[in-house]
């Protein structure tokens, strides 16, 4: 045998010797990873089994700052029953849909917190009634209310003691819209007079179906037509126009100086007048 034979040999020999270890190796880890891998899908269905619900009423609590919506109704909202499984709920998901939906028109806001493997709680904020929604020239109710960010809903329980804004148009705002631009005017106007400072105006009323200017009702049984620059445009630096109007009408309904008015006519910006003659339909 020549000598360059015995060389080849010689070099083949030690690179068999390395390569067994590497794919020894690679056995190995592949073993390793299929191991894991069993051993993790194991414990995510374990994990998954410990979230189903049995007892939605103990494991699902759910809070609210008012009396409008049950909890059964918001359980029901996001899906959770007995049988399904808490980990695959998308919360995030079912609260966007709650939030834009207008059936549940009186919650304001919803937060989740999860309590893991098997619990959670949903905080409800409900809207608070500010207003009754009305159409003008109507005397029935129509269970519409409105909270002070404008959103109407549907409230029927303690709020016959509340102002009331008459919407022109049949069938008005409905639950789960915002109010138009004159109508937040009304709002906005119901709003300043809770303030002590225009309390005597004792504000009752407020009509939206003139174009140019509201028509309310004092407490007194006067009426007013009330405007203001910028009364369509909701942003606060028109509120100043409008509490100065309403000091000027306190002023002249208090300075008396016509008895027989019971009229009263503050549509410009710095003079309120009576109107003893046309009275505000």
């Amino acid at each position: 045998m020549s000598s360059k034979h015995h060389s080849k040999n010689r070099l083949d020999k030690p690179a068999s010797r390395r390569t067994a270890p590497i794919v020894l190796g690679a056995v190995l880890a592949a073993a390793l990873a299929a191991g894991g891998m069993f051993a993790y899908g194991k414990l995510s269905e374990l994990w998954i089994r410990q979230c189903a619900i049995e007892d939605p009423a103990s494991q699902v609590e759910v809070v609210s700052t008012g009396k409008m919506v049950s909890a059964d109704t918001i359980r029901d909202a996001f899906g959770i029953r007995k049988g399904e499984n808490l980990w695959r709920i998308d919360f995030a998901r079912k609260r966007k849909e709650v939030l834009g939906n207008p059936k549940y028109a009186t919650i304001k806001d919803i937060s989740v917190q999860r309590h893991l493997p098997d619990k959670a709680t949903i905080a409800i904020t409900e809207r608070e009634p500010a207003v009754r929604l009305n159409l003008s020239g109507s005397k029935t109710n129509s269970g519409r209310v409105v909270d002070m960010d404008g959103v109407v809903f549907l409230c029927s329980r303690g709020v016959s003691m509340l102002p009331v804004i008459k919407e022109p148009n049949h069938p008005g705002t409905q639950p789960g819209q915002t109010l138009g631009s004159m109508e937040m005017a009304a709002l906005k106007l119901l709003e300043a007079a809770k303030d002590a400072e225009f309390q005597e105006l004792g504000i009752i009323e407020v009509d939206t179906s003139k174009p140019d200017y509201l028509c309310a009702v004092l407490g007194n049984y006067h009426r007013a037509k009330i405007a203001w620059e910028g009364m369509r445009d909701s942003s606060p630096r028109h509120r100043e126009n409008m509490l100065q109007v309403m000091r000027n009408l306190r002023d002249a309904i208090n300075a008396r100086l016509t008895a027989a008015a019971t009229v009263w006519n503050a549509t410009e910006p710095d003079r309120v007048y009576a109107d003893t003659k046309e009275p505000i339909r």
